[in-house]
């Protein structure tokens, strides 16, 4: 999968799991090594492997885990 590829491809990025069916990504990365700009860049930088689709990423943030002390 191409956009799966190119994101673990990013440096700090340690997972990667991509939807083509819901159009989702969600992506585990090290916010001192990446940015959410950088990984959007190259998700719409990422060449569709259909002719004339391209991609547009946006971001949903997660809710985080509560921590237990």
């Amino acid at each position: 999968m191409a956009v799966r590829s190119a994101l673990l491809d990013v440096p700090g990025v340690t997972r990667a799991q991509v939807s083509l069916e819901t159009g989702e990504a969600v992506v585990t990365y090290d916010p001192r090594t990446t940015t959410v700009e950088s990984l959007l860049a190259v998700v719409n930088k990422t060449e569709a492997p259909v002719a004339g689709v391209t991609y547009n990423a946006t971001v949903k943030v997660a809710p985080r885990a509560a921590s237990t002390p």
